[in-house]
């Protein structure tokens, strides 16, 4: 069984990348690798994807004016990574 801490500890590291990507530092091979080791495993992207799908949320909510706008489509690009298994 997958501990939920293992969970939101990969989503950080795709928030960690897409923060790299905000910031305008090449991003798209650090997070295509994390999804094909998050994918690897079985049942785990959908787990993630879910964890993103929620912080992707919450940076919305708290950023009415999009200044994490290219966060957040980052963050959608990995939960498309994630579903593509």
């Amino acid at each position: 069984m997958t501990d939920n801490r293992e969970i939101l500890d990969l989503a950080n590291q795709f928030e960690s990348i897409a923060t790299d990507g905000f910031e305008g530092r090449p991003y798209r091979p650090a997070l295509a690798e994390l999804a094909v080791r998050v994918r690897e495993r079985p049942g785990m992207a959908p787990r993630v994807a879910h964890a993103l799908g929620i912080m992707i949320q919450l940076i919305g909510e708290s950023d009415p004016e999009g200044r994490f706008a290219a966060k957040i489509a980052i963050l959608r690009e990995a939960v498309g990574l994630l579903g593509d298994a």
